[in-house]
């Protein structure tokens, strides 16, 4: 009841784990952590110099230096065709296995008022954003699908696909047009491949009968607020100050504190995972038909936020109105 005892449901001692922007923020951070706990760790990136680093990082930072590996991989993952090589690179490295886990991180914000941002942007913003964990989660799951001969199989540890996506998924901020569509777009695809992977999962049960994965597979999503990175020193030059104004309740955390959190919360075995006390109660608010982590609490939880959430959005709302009265337009309105 308290947590002794309990099983651990993300081991990755010894496992191979494939990540996505594994380069920098918290893609970087994940990764020592994971190679701290001994892992064998691939990243992933389009910047080579950063790769190299990581992996040199990684190798300080490993639980046994003498068993693990690592591996870095340079790639532009808005190309499906990249995350096809991407596996296979990874595949043949881990000596013809594929990936134990995939974790994706890989996209950046570009925050801005909708008529502000041009289109070209926020299609960009849809491309590295969902489709780099779109298209990954598509070269993964068909490696990991491929369908086993009775005579070949056998009980395997499970695997893990995790997406990294944002709280904003939950509550839209304005100021986050280019940004939030793409991240909510990542949460529907969590929740409907969550059901799908149920019948691969239920034919990995009956392997003695038919063909069938290699292995049990269970989706993860996880929902950070701020993170301190490169990346949110650039963010916060083009944020709007309604939006600074909107979020001041957001006090962001350090990559190596969400990463800590996160794979804690891999470790008990939850699907949703929020980062924060304020982003357990978004996260609530907006749960709808997702899998809970834990039944009565979220329930209760969900309960008390959407009261909190009938004052919360007239609430931003008034802001934003306020706002205009206040200051006019936006200095850049667009056609």
């Amino acid at each position: 009841m308290f947590g002794f005892g309990r099983r651990n449901e993300f081991p990755v001692e010894g496992r191979t784990v494939l990540i996505t922007g594994g380069s920098d923020g918290m893609g970087r951070a994940v990764a020592l952590q994971l190679a701290g706990k001994g892992a064998h760790v691939v990243v992933v990136a389009r910047t080579l110099s950063k790769l190299q680093s990581t992996v040199e990082e990684m190798k300080a930072k490993a639980l046994n230096s003498k068993k693990q590996r690592f591996f870095y991989i340079s790639a532009d993952l808005t190309f499906a065709n990249e995350c096809d090589r991407v596996v296979d690179e990874v595949t043949a490295w881990n000596e013809g296995s594929a990936p134990d886990i995939v974790w994706c991180c890989a996209g950046f914000c570009h925050p801005g008022f909708f008529t502000e941002v041009p289109i070209s942007v926020q299609k960009q913003q849809m491309d590295t954003v969902y489709w780099t964990a779109a298209n990954m989660a598509h070269a993964t799951l068909r490696n990991w699908l491929a369908p086993i001969t009775p005579s070949a199989q056998m009980m395997n540890p499970r695997r893990h696909l995790i997406f990294t996506c944002s709280i904003l998924a939950f509550t839209p901020i304005a100021g986050y047009a280019p940004y939030s569509p793409a991240k909510a777009a990542i949460r529907s695809l969590s929740d409907t491949l969550s059901q799908e992977i149920e019948m691969y999962n239920g034919a990995y049960t009956q392997r003695h009968r038919n063909s069938a994965p290699a292995a049990d597979i269970k989706i993860h999503t996880v929902f950070p607020m701020g993170i301190l990175s490169p990346g949110f020193d650039n963010e916060q030059k083009l944020k709007p100050e309604l939006t600074k104004k909107l979020e001041e309740a957001d006090k962001p955390q350090t990559p190596e504190e969400v990463a800590r959190i996160a794979i804690s919360a891999l470790e008990r075995g939850e699907y949703l995972i929020t980062t924060m006390f304020l982003g357990h109660v978004m996260k609530a608010s907006a749960l709808g038909p997702s899998p809970r982590n834990a039944i009565i609490g979220d329930t209760l939880l969900s309960w008390l936020s959407n009261l909190v959430f009938l004052q919360v959005i007239p609430d931003l709302r008034n802001k934003a109105f306020n706002w205009g009265k206040t200051n006019g337009l936006p200095v850049n309105p667009g056609p």
